[in-house]
């Protein structure tokens, strides 16, 4: 540890030096402050960074945002993975559990947090205004022990060129144009699924219909759960083949993805379209066959488990 040695100096000096070092300190102090709290107080969408002690943590668009005394005073919700609706849960434990990267939206007026690996609206198709960018929906119907989120008439604006994906008789989603194309034909009463991966007020893809078996993302949007089939898994590498958003591979598996995945990944397989159940760790996908359906779910970065096969619906 080092010390100031003091020295002897004119008290009029002196004063200089302490009021100079005042200043310094305050200016440098306030200008870390400005650079490295975050902001509060205010509504907005972002990622989950991290809840403890009360404090939860987001990462906006414009930085860090930080919510004090979030408890049972707020209300939460979880999204739906499978379908339209949330989930009424308990805030500390619920946020106690949710993984870095997770779509996260606080509502200071309402006090409520809702939360999952993305965003997304479903509704009956009403009307599509071309000139104003606007999809009209009605919120639809939620299983039981979801809540029914938003409710009633929904208006979403989308931008023109928005992918839009279509499922035809319960087929797998199928690229089929653009939204100022695609939209103006959609039959009143098609469920619509607008999704987005960070910003709920920017919409990223359409769905219409329900397939018979899901693909929870199209290689291109690979920041949460990807889907593909198995080429091969080596050195820790796993390579997947999966269907994009675009034109350029719409009827088939066709982009290759590759993914760095930990030796206690756990592994589920679903046998003759059974639920899915454990299988072991990542050693197991050396065993795989090419062209095997492989899901990887994930938020962001983080691997949460892999998934071989698909159940059949119910």
């Amino acid at each position: 540890m080092h010390f100031l040695k003091l020295v002897s100096c004119p008290s009029g000096v002196a004063y200089q030096i302490a009021l100079g070092m005042i200043t310094f300190w305050s200016v440098w102090t306030g200008t870390l402050a400005a650079a490295e709290v975050p902001a509060a107080n205010k509504s907005a969408s972002g990622t989950f960074v991290s809840f403890k002690d009360g404090t939860l943590t987001i990462k906006g668009k414009s930085g860090l945002l930080v919510y004090e005394q979030v408890g049972e005073n707020y209300k939460s919700y979880q999204n739906n993975e499978d379908g339209p609706g949330s989930k009424l849960v308990g805030t500390i434990e619920a946020l106690s559990r949710v993984l870095p990267g997770t779509v996260c939206h606080v509502d200071t007026a309402t006090r409520e947090v809702s939360f999952g690996l993305d965003n997304r609206v479903m509704g009956t198709f009403v009307s599509y205004e071309k000139e104003k960018g606007k999809l009209h929906l009605l919120a639809a119907d939620v299983p039981q022990g979801f809540v029914q989120r938003p409710i009633g008439k929904i208006a979403l604006t989308i931008d023109r060129s928005t992918p839009v994906l279509e499922s035809r008789d319960g087929g797998d989603f199928k690229f089929a144009g653009v939204a100022e194309v695609i939209l103006k034909d959609v039959k009143n009463g098609a469920l619509v699924t607008a999704r987005s991966e960070y910003d709920p007020e920017i919409i990223e893809v359409i769905q219409i219909g329900t397939p018979r078996r899901t693909i929870e993302r199209y290689i291109g949007q690979t920041r949460g759960t990807v889907r593909g089939t198995y080429m091969s898994f080596k050195d820790g590498i796993l390579r997947i083949r999966g269907k994009g958003v675009t034109s350029l591979a719409a009827n088939e598996y066709e982009r290759s993805m590759n993914l760095r995945i930990a030796d206690n990944i756990p592994v589920f397989e679903s046998i003759d379209g059974g639920e899915y159940q454990p299988r072991g760790t990542a050693e197991v996908l050396k065993t795989l066959k090419e062209g095997e359906v492989v899901t990887i779910r994930k938020v962001e970065e983080v691997i949460m488990d892999i998934r071989i096969g698909v159940p059949k619906t119910k």
